[in-house]
């Protein structure tokens, strides 16, 4: 016979399991743009999966472990009493439950060993995967369409058609997506890229990319633009913006791309 308490109790330890397994792999797995470049998946499960199974997952926990608390809330209530079986909020047990989650809670936000090193890993990862696959030349290319792409990295349209169609990939319009053409073609779109790149129009200067990892003064420096200049132009856009600012974080105050804050400061 069904027994409500234990289905609650089942739902929560499954459902945990569901969490911490897509939570690894979803600390592990490379970065968006890195991941949908390469269209990556793991044991059967793309990044958007692992998402959708966690955050599935999350909300199954929450409403069991809801059911739990609710269930177990007379035992709850015994680990606040005191010896005189009055409940105490500061008992000894919470306050050390509750310095344990605040430990961890200011290590996330202000990163002091050990937690430093732990967060660390995820950004590991990511440099490992791009060093693995490459990365695209701007955030969500895969989603350009053909002559948009062409356009920003310096290519000439009509030859990258001609090298698609060498390989037997046509191209419905000049507004498909580079994604959509490498599912067609039963390719990720970074295959596809890697096709069309020798189209590149002679003479033409070469598009920068992993703007988005680099702080504004790196990518001056790198770029040879006037720092001055550049803070200048972002300020009178209304840019919060110092040296140390990372480009992606700056784009992502606008709605743009590392890219378009890069065009903008190359003027």
């Amino acid at each position: 016979m069904l027994n409500f308490r234990k289905i609650v109790s089942l739902t929560m330890l499954l459902s945990f399991i569901v969490v911490v397994y897509s939570g690894v792999f979803l600390f592990i797995v490379p970065e968006g743009k890195v991941a949908y470049w390469v269209n990556w998946q793991l044991l059967g499960l793309n990044k958007t999966q692992y998402a959708e199974v966690h955050d599935v997952g999350v909300l199954l926990f929450l409403v069991s472990s809801v059911l739990h608390i609710y269930l177990n809330w007379n035992a709850i209530l015994n680990y606040l009493k005191n010896k005189s079986k009055r409940i105490v909020l500061f008992t000894p047990n919470f306050i050390a439950a509750m310095l344990i989650t605040l430990i961890f809670t200011a290590g996330s936000l202000y990163k002091f060993p050990p937690f430093d090193s732990f967060l660390n890993i995820a950004t590991s990862m990511d440099k490992y995967w791009a060093q693995e696959y490459g990365t695209p030349p701007f955030g969500h290319a895969e989603l350009s369409g053909l002559k948009s792409l062409c356009s920003k990295m310096n290519l000439d349209f009509k030859k990258a058609i001609k090298l698609l169609e060498d390989k037997g990939i046509t191209v419905k319009d000049e507004n498909e997506t580079l994604l959509k053409i490498s599912e067609r073609a039963g390719m990720t779109p970074a295959e596809v890229y890697k096709i069309i790149k020798p189209a590149k129009i002679e003479g033409s200067e070469e598009v920068p990319t992993g703007l988005g990892k680099m702080t504004l003064g790196e990518v001056c420096k790198k770029y040879d633009i006037d720092i001055n200049k550049a803070l200048n132009i972002l300020k009178s856009k209304g840019f919060p913006v110092t040296p140390e600012s990372q480009m992606k974080e700056l784009s992502e105050q606008k709605g743009k791309l590392p890219m378009d804050i890069y065009e903008l400061i190359k003027q």
